[in-house]
């Protein structure tokens, strides 16, 4: 866990904030301290965003989709998200055989989204479950233990795949759904859901899709990938507007998470507006 002081006087958002490579035009701008003033921040796992969120540890947070159907009194900033279209590349299943064969995998414990999408994939494409752990994201020791591993993030970005089939979550959700898949989005509690802070967190993206591409080379150099690879990664893998189809894909993926009995029955998204 990151620490950044809070920001001075009783009128601040308290913010949990993934601090993966794709959150970056996201976060860059609280990470440099645009809204040091309004904002007190802790930079986590999205898991435990999530839990930080439902606890009332902080007021919003970057949080992993399916959280806003186990996290009461919700709203989420519109538009304001992490999806893709087909191909993510940073949320593959990893294996050395079919995943038609597989019968054991290895999820990667710090998101939940991720882990939620596995089980609906599996039942909807498939239509059958193979025995699922929660391990730590350790390839090696996961494929030691599984037949296939789902791992997310920045580690994904640099495993070596050479030997192993990949499966990438987003593109199997397109096959299923022709629509692009909802990762993330900035969640904040409703008592903290006014137009302020939806604006800032507006301001906050704008800012950092103008300008991270100023911090590749640290993160080029602590993970050994390319820097074209990653502005690839940011620009033509990811997309950070969530519009009409992304809705669609929200409800389609809350509709099919209940259906295999991962969430209660869902309740409508409300967006907090700027």
């Amino acid at each position: 866990m990151t620490l950044i002081p809070a920001g001075t006087g009783p009128d601040r958002l308290r913010l949990s904030i993934i601090d993966y490579l794709n959150a970056l035009p996201l976060n860059l701008a609280f990470k440099n301290g645009l809204f040091a003033d309004r904002t007190e921040l802790v930079f986590d796992f999205p898991s435990v965003c999530a839990d930080r969120l439902a606890m009332g540890e902080v007021d919003g947070g970057l949080i992993s989709s399916i959280e806003y159907q186990r996290i009461p009194d919700l709203q989420v900033a519109e538009g304001l998200g992490i999806a893709s279209f087909r191909e993510v590349k940073s949320v593959v299943i990893l294996a050395r055989q079919p995943l038609e064969t597989v019968k054991t995998l290895a999820l990667d414990r710090f998101s939940r989204s991720s882990e939620a999408l596995t089980r609906i994939l599996f039942q909807k494409m498939f239509h059958r479950q193979p025995q699922f752990f929660s391990m730590a994201p350790n390839l090696d020791e996961m494929l030691e233990t599984c037949d296939a591993a789902l791992i997310i993030g920045d580690p994904a970005l640099r495993i070596d795949k050479r030997a192993l089939q990949v499966y990438d979550l987003a593109g199997l959700w397109y096959e299923l759904t022709q629509l692009p898949f909802v990762f993330a989005f900035w969640a904040l509690r409703a008592e903290k859901a006014q137009a302020k802070w939806v604006h800032m967190l507006r301001e906050a993206r704008r800012y950092g899709q103008a300008h991270f591409a100023e911090r590749l080379t640290e993160w080029s150099q602590r993970w050994h990938v390319a820097e074209d690879e990653l502005h690839r990664y940011l620009t033509q893998n990811i997309h950070y507007e969530l519009g009409e189809a992304e809705r669609i894909s929200l409800d389609r993926y809350y509709q099919m998470a209940y259906s295999c009995g991962l969430i209660p029955k869902p309740r409508p998204i409300i967006w907090a507006k700027s």
